[in-house]
């Protein structure tokens, strides 16, 4: 047996045990050995932890510290120490026993990575920093606790820790440190969006929306919640059709999705092409539970609009109207209805009220700017020039630093045959901000329309020759070339932009027009072909051919017939119904060419070349009186592309007649 030699008494006293021996033989005593401290200290550390896992902190704490005074050379207790503190949330007890481990070993694992925690919560915004630190300070403190253990097992094997790395280098702006430790854990964690959705974010500051899209995709099939944020990323990117598909499946995937994201899903609905139909059921089911929702009832109006039912956007306008008078939203989804009818009259009925009170945009001023801008163009169709540069001027004062505007107010000043303010206008914008080309644009067509030609084309030369990657100089210069029947020099600077900035509608529209100008028909129609090639239904291409044809008496059954095929794709368009009545009274058809031409005329009284030919038309009619009106309208309008001294000429000779 164990004990067969006598009892054996085992006494722990504070340094030594003793051993006492009784009933045996030559009894004797064994003195007292000292203790190993280190072994003491570890027995303490162990118990420590066990203690700290049963509830007895207090104890925990007590049986540290006696290993701390047992071994105050191992760097593991104050570490282990500073551990107990972080969770007990004392972080100032944390950070002071940490760094005493640290002065022990420099390379503590556990001391870096308690700082690191503590560090990062602040940093975070868990709790405000204390007093002389700042979450930066603290932040960059985390991080260079973290990087002190990047290559160690515990940071291999803890995601977590990595993760927050990750987040840390990302929120101090060091994208390109953060990508590749988020790459890590995200493979090392494929269960997990968290990582993932933080690459997404580094990766956009970097710029690199591709790997966004990847990563973003990744996270929403871990968990569908984040289809949502897809969808608004694709919705920033102009993607609308995937933005749509994200948000659907965010819906399906969803037992009560939240009426915004209904709402999200139908305005990407109504941005993509042929989605409007679609986006319409959606938002009535929305009005069924708030039948006054404004914004709801805005983007039925558009969605209505865009599928082509012109009565229900007006209803769905004019109700936000009822509702609130002053609404500028309903005001403008109004507006854009009676634009796509050609009312202007009536677009000057509805929006004088705000241009007498332009404050009822408060708030809304970018808006209410809009709906301004568009009465402003409204009376220019209707000659009303003091109207229309109103109308741009009370838009200015809503938003003063939109460029925009500026051009608008310069263009207005050019209509009205204002050609010296226009420039003055132009010259100050220009004097606030030089880096405006569609400005300066503007300015040279001021100049040359004021009869300085050689001044106008210098500014643009100049201006191509600083920016000779930037289109807008380019066409501009073309443009003025083309004014002054320099065909060759505006072809050749059109070719030039066709290469640089890739061919398109607008270019390919302003070359068929150069050649024309030039007498080069056949060219010209060789342009427009093609985009109607590209496009059977470009209204837009139809009825330059068919003017191109009526004007220099081509051909004059197909310019009629394009123009009433033009006509189908846009019911109502004033320029093509001029287009249609000119070809027709070409024919000698004039009684047919009365209608489509009084309707033209009747909408854009401000266009000089429809109202002479309604005068013309006018006058085979023998209503003389009439015709002069219409020609004196010519001469009072616009101004574009007539000849001034012709249309005297026939109301010289209509009065004469008349007498």
């Amino acid at each position: 047996m164990i004990f067969a030699r006598g009892a054996l008494v085992l006494m722990v006293t504070a340094g030594s045990i003793a051993l006492a021996a009784s009933g045996s033989e030559g009894a004797q005593t064994v003195a007292s050995a000292p203790q190993d401290p280190k072994a003491q200290a570890q027995f303490e550390f162990m118990m420590a932890r066990r203690m700290e896992s049963t509830g007895d902190t207090a104890g925990a704490l007590a049986s540290l510290e006696r290993a701390r005074k047992l071994d105050p050379q191992a760097a593991e207790i104050p570490a282990e120490i500073a551990g107990y503190y972080y969770r007990q949330n004392r972080p100032a007890d944390a950070i002071t026993a940490a760094e005493q481990a640290l002065k022990i070993d420099k390379d503590n694992v556990e001391a870096h990575s308690v700082l690191a925690n503590v560090f990062s919560a602040w940093a975070d915004g868990g709790a405000p920093p204390p007093a002389g630190r700042t979450q930066a300070s603290t932040r960059d403190a985390a991080i260079e606790h973290l990087t002190a253990i990047q290559n160690t097992p515990l940071m291999a094997t803890n995601p977590n820790l990595q993760m927050t790395l990750g987040r840390l280098q990302l929120r101090a702006g060091k994208a390109d440190l953060a990508v590749p430790i988020l790459e890590k854990v995200a493979a090392q964690a494929p269960w997990s969006p968290q990582p993932l959705l933080l690459l997404y974010e580094a990766q956009i500051s970097q710029g690199n929306l591709d790997g966004a899209e990847q990563s973003l995709v990744q996270a929403a099939e871990i968990e569908p919640r984040y289809l949502a944020q897809l969808g608004q990323f694709y919705e920033r990117q102009g993607k609308w059709a995937d933005s749509a598909a994200a948000y659907e499946e965010a819906i399906a995937s969803s037992r009560q999705p939240s009426r915004d994201l209904q709402i999200r899903y139908a305005a990407a609905l109504i941005n993509m092409d042929g989605g409007a139909v679609k986006a319409r059921p959606i938002l009535n089911d929305l009005l069924k539970t708030s039948p006054n929702d404004t914004r709801v009832l805005y983007m039925l109006s558009t969605a209505e609009r865009s599928a082509g039912d012109e009565k229900a956007a007006e209803a769905a306008a004019r109700r936000i109207m009822s509702i609130d008078p002053t609404n500028v939203a309903g005001l403008r989804a109004l507006v854009a209805v009676l634009f796509e009818r050609f009312d202007y009259k009536q677009i000057v009925d509805v929006v004088s009220p705000l241009l007498k009170d332009p404050s009822r945009a408060k708030g809304r001023e970018f808006e209410g700017a809009a709906v301004l801008v568009q009465l402003g163009i409204a009376q220019q169709q209707l000659a009303n020039w003091d109207g229309s540069i109103a109308a741009f001027t009370a838009a200015k004062s809503l938003t003063p630093e939109d460029q925009e505007v500026d051009a608008y107010l310069v263009q207005a000043h050019l209509t009205a045959r204002r050609f010296d303010r226009a420039e003055a206008i132009a010259r100050d914008a220009l004097a606030r901000d030089p880096d405006q080309p569609r400005m300066v644009r503007l300015r040279a067509q001021a100049l040359l329309k004021a009869g300085k030609g050689a001044e106008a084309a210098k500014l643009l030369e100049d201006g191509v020759a600083k920016n000779p990657e930037s289109r807008e100089f380019v066409v501009g210069l073309a443009d003025l070339y083309a004014d002054q029947k320099r065909t060759d020099d505006a072809l050749r600077l059109l070719e030039r932009a066709r290469k640089t900035f890739g061919d398109d509608q607008t270019l390919t529209m302003r070359v068929a027009t150069v050649y024309e100008g030039g007498g080069r028909l056949a060219e010209a129609e060789k342009e427009l072909r093609r985009l109607m090639a590209d496009d059977p239904l470009n209204a837009d291409a139809m009825n330059s051919l068919s003017y191109m044809l009526a004007e220099h008496n081509e051909r004059l059954p197909e310019a009629v017939d394009l123009a009433q095929r033009a006509l189908k794709v846009e019911p109502g368009n004033p320029a093509y119904l001029d287009t249609l009545g000119w070809a027709l009274f070409k024919q000698g058809k004039v009684e047919e060419a009365a209608d489509p031409l009084g309707k033209a005329a009747a909408i854009l009284a401000g266009n000089s070349v429809i109202q002479d030919h309604h005068g013309d038309v006018l006058a085979k009619r023998g209503r003389t009186a009439e015709a002069i009106a219409a020609w004196q309208r010519a001469l009072a309008g616009d101004g574009e592309t007539i000849d001034r001294a012709a249309i005297q000429k026939k109301i010289a000779a209509a009065k004469a007649k008349s007498k």
